[in-house]
């Protein structure tokens, strides 16, 4: 296996990463596809802070993870956010502008302080954790939960 793909491997299994997930994980992983695991199991990883912001910005192409709608220690501002599931980690701070009947689950960790608008008919659901902060704006039959 690549470095990467060793080091957050057994990084996982030390922090008791399950059978079946070490199996699917036996071959080497691309950024993309070690991204795409790490947003399908966002509890294990939000859990244990794994991996942590440091190692994310150092091995992780930032412009990839912004794609996939990962943000570590930056401000975002998305005046058309598309549908999605975001992960917001550390330090970020921003808008995030959703429409157009989008539907999106966005998590903020950290210290990030993030503002979530809502308009016309979109459907936003907010996980905070840590020590984050979230502003809502609904507009035009927009709904945000925020837990």
């Amino acid at each position: 296996m690549d470095r990467l793909n060793t080091e957050l491997r057994n990084q996982a299994v030390d922090l008791g990463l399950c059978a079946k997930w070490q199996e699917d994980w036996e071959s080497d992983k691309s950024q993309q596809e070690l991204i795409d695991m790490w947003k399908r199991g966002i509890d294990f990883s939000i859990l244990h802070d794994y991996p942590s912001n440091d190692f994310i910005k150092a091995n992780f192409d930032r412009e990839l993870l912004n794609r996939n709608l990962v943000f570590v220690d930056e401000h975002i501002d998305l005046t058309d956010a598309p549908s999605g599931v975001y992960v917001i980690n550390g330090e970020c701070s921003g808008t995030l502008w959703f429409n157009s009947w989008a539907a999106a689950t966005v998590y903020v960790r950290h210290g990030s302080d993030i503002t979530v608008v809502a308009d016309d008919f979109a459907k936003v659901f907010v996980r905070l954790y840590d020590d984050s902060n979230v502003e809502v704006v609904e507009l035009e039959d927009a709904v945000v939960k925020v837990y």
